[in-house]
Protein backbone atom coordinates (compact mmCIF):
# COMPACT_ATOMS: atom_id res chain seq x y z
CA UNK A 1 0.00 0.00 0.00
CA UNK A 2 1.14 3.34 -0.40
CA UNK A 3 1.25 6.63 1.26
CA UNK A 4 1.41 9.93 0.71
CA UNK A 5 4.98 9.90 0.15
CA UNK A 6 5.09 7.75 -2.41
CA UNK A 7 2.23 9.45 -4.16
CA UNK A 8 4.27 12.88 -3.63
CA UNK A 9 7.80 12.35 -4.87
CA UNK A 10 9.37 11.11 -1.69
CA UNK A 11 8.62 14.72 -0.06
CA UNK A 12 10.48 15.78 3.12
CA UNK A 13 10.01 18.23 5.78
CA UNK A 14 12.69 18.74 9.12
CA UNK A 15 11.13 21.64 11.21
CA UNK A 16 14.18 21.29 13.73
CA UNK A 17 15.88 24.37 15.33
CA UNK A 18 18.77 24.19 12.72
CA UNK A 19 18.54 26.35 10.45
CA UNK A 20 17.44 24.43 6.94
CA UNK A 21 18.94 21.06 7.77
CA UNK A 22 18.22 18.64 5.34
CA UNK A 23 17.72 15.24 5.56
CA UNK A 24 18.03 12.25 3.26
CA UNK A 25 15.68 11.26 0.92
CA UNK A 26 14.38 8.08 2.53
CA UNK A 27 13.92 10.12 5.93
CA UNK A 28 11.50 12.12 3.42
CA UNK A 29 9.92 9.46 2.52
CA UNK A 30 9.75 8.22 6.33
CA UNK A 31 9.78 11.31 8.78
CA UNK A 32 7.05 14.47 8.22
CA UNK A 33 7.94 16.66 11.42
CA UNK A 34 4.65 17.85 13.47
CA UNK A 35 4.43 21.22 13.67
CA UNK A 36 3.64 21.37 17.09
CA UNK A 37 1.64 24.39 18.18
CA UNK A 38 3.11 24.60 21.80
CA UNK A 39 6.78 25.23 19.34
CA UNK A 40 7.12 27.97 17.17
CA UNK A 41 9.06 27.52 14.30
CA UNK A 42 12.55 29.18 15.23
CA UNK A 43 13.86 28.66 11.36
CA UNK A 44 12.50 28.98 8.53
CA UNK A 45 12.21 24.74 7.32
CA UNK A 46 14.03 23.96 4.40
CA UNK A 47 11.77 21.43 2.88
CA UNK A 48 11.73 18.91 -0.01
CA UNK A 49 8.65 18.27 -1.98
CA UNK A 50 4.78 18.53 -1.99
CA UNK A 51 4.01 16.44 0.81
CA UNK A 52 6.66 18.75 2.92
CA UNK A 53 4.76 22.07 2.48
CA UNK A 54 1.33 20.45 3.59
CA UNK A 55 2.77 18.98 6.27
CA UNK A 56 3.84 23.13 7.11
CA UNK A 57 0.34 24.02 6.90
CA UNK A 58 -1.73 21.53 8.26
CA UNK A 59 0.73 19.37 10.63
CA UNK A 60 0.49 15.67 10.98
CA UNK A 61 -2.89 14.44 11.47
CA UNK A 62 -1.84 13.63 15.15
CA UNK A 63 -0.47 16.89 15.89
CA UNK A 64 -3.23 19.12 14.42
CA UNK A 65 -6.47 16.95 15.70
CA UNK A 66 -7.64 14.90 12.35
CA UNK A 67 -8.92 12.14 15.14
CA UNK A 68 -11.24 10.49 12.28
CA UNK A 69 -8.19 9.62 10.20
CA UNK A 70 -6.16 7.97 12.91
CA UNK A 71 -6.43 3.98 13.04
CA UNK A 72 -3.90 3.84 15.40
CA UNK A 73 -0.93 4.93 17.39
CA UNK A 74 2.61 4.45 18.68
CA UNK A 75 5.45 6.63 20.36
CA UNK A 76 8.86 4.84 21.02
CA UNK A 77 9.82 7.81 24.02
CA UNK A 78 10.11 10.68 22.17
CA UNK A 79 8.64 9.97 18.70
CA UNK A 80 5.13 8.91 17.46
CA UNK A 81 4.03 6.98 14.62
CA UNK A 82 0.21 7.66 13.49
CA UNK A 83 -1.41 5.05 11.16
CA UNK A 84 -4.37 6.76 8.99
CA UNK A 85 -7.14 6.25 7.01
CA UNK A 86 -5.75 6.63 3.26
CA UNK A 87 -9.04 7.32 2.18
CA UNK A 88 -9.24 10.40 4.03
CA UNK A 89 -8.68 13.86 2.81
CA UNK A 90 -6.07 16.48 4.26
CA UNK A 91 -7.10 20.12 4.66
CA UNK A 92 -4.83 22.31 2.58
CA UNK A 93 -3.06 25.50 4.38
CA UNK A 94 -4.99 28.23 4.31
CA UNK A 95 -2.81 30.24 2.19
CA UNK A 96 -3.07 27.51 -1.01
CA UNK A 97 -7.16 27.37 -0.73
CA UNK A 98 -8.03 29.01 -3.90
CA UNK A 99 -4.96 28.70 -5.99
CA UNK A 100 -5.75 24.81 -7.05
CA UNK A 101 -9.34 23.29 -8.70
CA UNK A 102 -10.68 19.95 -9.65
CA UNK A 103 -11.41 18.53 -13.19
CA UNK A 104 -15.23 20.51 -13.05
CA UNK A 105 -12.93 24.20 -11.68
CA UNK A 106 -14.43 23.76 -8.05
CA UNK A 107 -11.97 24.90 -5.97
CA UNK A 108 -10.11 22.32 -4.02
CA UNK A 109 -10.05 22.60 0.02
CA UNK A 110 -8.87 19.44 0.99
CA UNK A 111 -7.56 16.47 -1.07
CA UNK A 112 -6.52 13.19 -0.77
CA UNK A 113 -3.34 12.25 -1.88
CA UNK A 114 -4.23 10.52 -5.55
CA UNK A 115 -6.15 14.15 -5.92
CA UNK A 116 -2.36 15.60 -6.16
CA UNK A 117 -2.08 13.66 -9.00
CA UNK A 118 -5.17 15.31 -10.43
CA UNK A 119 -4.84 19.09 -9.76
CA UNK A 120 -5.81 22.16 -12.25
CA UNK A 121 -5.40 25.77 -12.25
CA UNK A 122 -7.55 28.64 -12.69
CA UNK A 123 -7.43 28.02 -16.38
CA UNK A 124 -8.04 24.53 -16.53
CA UNK A 125 -4.67 23.16 -17.39
CA UNK A 126 -3.15 20.08 -15.44
CA UNK A 127 -0.47 20.48 -13.25
CA UNK A 128 2.86 19.10 -13.17
CA UNK A 129 3.97 18.11 -9.75
CA UNK A 130 6.77 21.00 -9.76
CA UNK A 131 4.20 23.41 -10.70
CA UNK A 132 2.15 22.56 -7.95
CA UNK A 133 4.81 22.34 -5.56
CA UNK A 134 5.87 26.16 -6.80
CA UNK A 135 2.24 27.35 -5.73
CA UNK A 136 2.96 25.79 -2.40
CA UNK A 137 6.50 27.25 -2.28
CA UNK A 138 5.21 30.67 -3.53
CA UNK A 139 1.75 30.87 -0.97
CA UNK A 140 3.56 29.83 1.80
CA UNK A 141 6.34 32.07 1.60
CA UNK A 142 8.01 32.59 4.89
CA UNK A 143 6.82 29.32 6.43
CA UNK A 144 8.71 27.44 4.05
CA UNK A 145 11.16 26.80 1.56
CA UNK A 146 10.64 23.93 -0.98
CA UNK A 147 13.05 22.88 -3.30
CA UNK A 148 14.29 19.55 -4.57
CA UNK A 149 16.65 16.94 -2.91
CA UNK A 150 19.15 17.73 -6.20
CA UNK A 151 19.89 21.17 -4.91
CA UNK A 152 20.61 20.24 -1.57
CA UNK A 153 24.34 19.43 -0.57
CA UNK A 154 25.56 17.19 1.48
CA UNK A 155 28.68 15.60 2.92
CA UNK A 156 29.25 11.93 2.90
CA UNK A 157 32.22 9.79 4.07
CA UNK A 158 33.57 6.13 2.98
CA UNK A 159 33.85 5.17 6.57
CA UNK A 160 31.65 4.82 9.28
CA UNK A 161 35.11 6.17 11.48
CA UNK A 162 35.02 9.01 9.34
CA UNK A 163 31.54 10.05 9.70
CA UNK A 164 31.68 9.69 13.21
CA UNK A 165 34.00 12.33 13.75
CA UNK A 166 31.65 14.86 12.44
CA UNK A 167 28.68 13.21 14.59
CA UNK A 168 27.46 14.42 17.71
CA UNK A 169 26.34 10.98 19.03
CA UNK A 170 27.55 7.22 18.78
CA UNK A 171 27.04 6.46 15.44
CA UNK A 172 24.17 2.87 15.58
CA UNK A 173 25.13 0.17 12.46
CA UNK A 174 23.91 -3.37 12.10
CA UNK A 175 26.30 -6.43 12.61
CA UNK A 176 24.03 -8.38 10.19
CA UNK A 177 23.30 -7.14 6.79
CA UNK A 178 21.21 -8.99 4.10
CA UNK A 179 23.60 -11.24 1.44
CA UNK A 180 24.90 -9.12 -1.26
CA UNK A 181 24.37 -5.86 0.21
CA UNK A 182 27.85 -3.66 1.74
CA UNK A 183 28.40 -0.45 3.25
CA UNK A 184 28.70 2.10 0.60
CA UNK A 185 28.70 5.41 2.30
CA UNK A 186 27.96 7.63 5.33
CA UNK A 187 25.98 10.97 4.36
CA UNK A 188 24.19 13.83 5.86
CA UNK A 189 22.98 17.63 4.31
CA UNK A 190 24.66 20.79 4.99
CA UNK A 191 23.21 23.82 5.90
CA UNK A 192 23.14 26.39 3.61
CA UNK A 193 26.15 28.39 5.61
CA UNK A 194 27.98 24.91 4.56
CA UNK A 195 28.17 24.10 8.01
CA UNK A 196 26.63 20.47 9.51
CA UNK A 197 24.70 20.33 12.34
CA UNK A 198 26.47 16.89 13.34
CA UNK A 199 22.48 16.02 14.86
CA UNK A 200 21.99 13.64 11.54
CA UNK A 201 23.84 10.78 9.71
CA UNK A 202 22.41 8.50 7.21
CA UNK A 203 24.24 5.18 6.50
CA UNK A 204 23.89 3.49 3.05
CA UNK A 205 24.17 0.06 2.49
CA UNK A 206 23.94 -1.18 -1.90
CA UNK A 207 24.07 -4.46 -3.57
CA UNK A 208 25.28 -5.10 -7.16
CA UNK A 209 21.39 -4.69 -8.30
CA UNK A 210 21.48 -0.98 -6.66
CA UNK A 211 19.34 -1.59 -4.48
CA UNK A 212 19.94 -0.13 -0.81
CA UNK A 213 19.43 -0.47 2.45
CA UNK A 214 19.10 3.09 4.52
CA UNK A 215 19.87 3.24 8.49
CA UNK A 216 18.88 7.50 9.27
CA UNK A 217 20.14 8.24 12.93
CA UNK A 218 19.48 11.32 14.73
CA UNK A 219 20.47 12.52 18.24
CA UNK A 220 16.89 12.67 20.19
CA UNK A 221 16.07 15.84 22.13
CA UNK A 222 12.70 17.77 22.40
CA UNK A 223 13.06 19.88 18.91
CA UNK A 224 14.35 17.09 16.33
CA UNK A 225 11.70 14.60 18.27
CA UNK A 226 9.11 14.09 15.12
CA UNK A 227 5.53 12.57 14.33
CA UNK A 228 5.40 9.87 11.34
CA UNK A 229 2.12 9.61 9.60
CA UNK A 230 1.10 6.55 7.45
CA UNK A 231 -1.61 5.11 5.73
CA UNK A 232 0.25 1.84 5.45
CA UNK A 233 0.08 -1.17 8.30
CA UNK A 234 2.13 -0.05 11.93
CA UNK A 235 2.81 -2.69 14.46
CA UNK A 236 4.50 -2.92 17.78
CA UNK A 237 7.38 -5.13 18.67
CA UNK A 238 9.73 -5.62 21.23
CA UNK A 239 13.44 -6.04 19.69
CA UNK A 240 16.42 -5.77 21.94
CA UNK A 241 14.48 -4.46 25.06
CA UNK A 242 13.05 -1.52 22.76
CA UNK A 243 9.94 -0.61 21.44
CA UNK A 244 10.04 -1.14 18.33
CA UNK A 245 7.60 -0.05 15.35
CA UNK A 246 7.61 -1.65 11.97
CA UNK A 247 6.10 0.16 8.95
CA UNK A 248 4.71 -2.43 6.54
CA UNK A 249 7.15 -4.62 6.84
CA UNK A 250 9.58 -2.72 5.24
CA UNK A 251 11.23 -0.12 7.66
CA UNK A 252 11.84 0.11 11.56
CA UNK A 253 11.95 2.72 14.16
CA UNK A 254 13.29 2.66 17.61
CA UNK A 255 15.12 4.57 19.92
CA UNK A 256 18.73 3.83 21.63
CA UNK A 257 19.59 3.74 25.52
CA UNK A 258 21.77 6.83 24.63
CA UNK A 259 18.98 8.92 23.35
CA UNK A 260 19.67 7.63 19.54
CA UNK A 261 16.34 8.06 17.16
CA UNK A 262 17.63 4.91 14.73
CA UNK A 263 15.25 4.56 11.49
CA UNK A 264 15.63 1.46 9.22
CA UNK A 265 14.57 1.76 5.98
CA UNK A 266 14.86 -1.29 3.18
CA UNK A 267 12.18 0.44 0.10
CA UNK A 268 11.11 -2.94 -0.06
CA UNK A 269 14.57 -4.67 -1.08
CA UNK A 270 14.63 -7.27 1.80
CA UNK A 271 11.96 -9.63 3.94
CA UNK A 272 10.45 -8.30 7.20
CA UNK A 273 12.25 -11.32 8.61
CA UNK A 274 15.44 -9.88 7.57
CA UNK A 275 14.81 -6.87 8.53
CA UNK A 276 13.88 -7.78 11.92
CA UNK A 277 17.76 -9.26 11.99
CA UNK A 278 19.02 -6.28 10.86
CA UNK A 279 17.19 -4.56 13.84
CA UNK A 280 18.60 -6.82 16.25
CA UNK A 281 22.07 -6.70 15.43
CA UNK A 282 21.95 -3.12 16.48
CA UNK A 283 22.90 -3.09 20.42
Amino acid sequence: MKNQYDYLNDAEIDLSIYENEYVSEEEVYRMSKSNHKNRGLKKKAAVIGIAAALAVGTGVAAAEGHIERIIRSFTTGHNMFVQVDPNAPHDLPKEVVGLLYDKSGNVITAATDDDFKNMYDKNGNLLTQEQIREIFDEALGDNADIRDEKDAETSEWNTIEEAQAVAKFDIKYPKYIPEGFSFNRAYTYKNDDGSISGYYMTLEYTNSDGKDINIMERLLNDETAFTMSTDSELKERVINGRKTIIDDGRNADFETEDSVSVSIHTKGNVSEDELIKITESIK
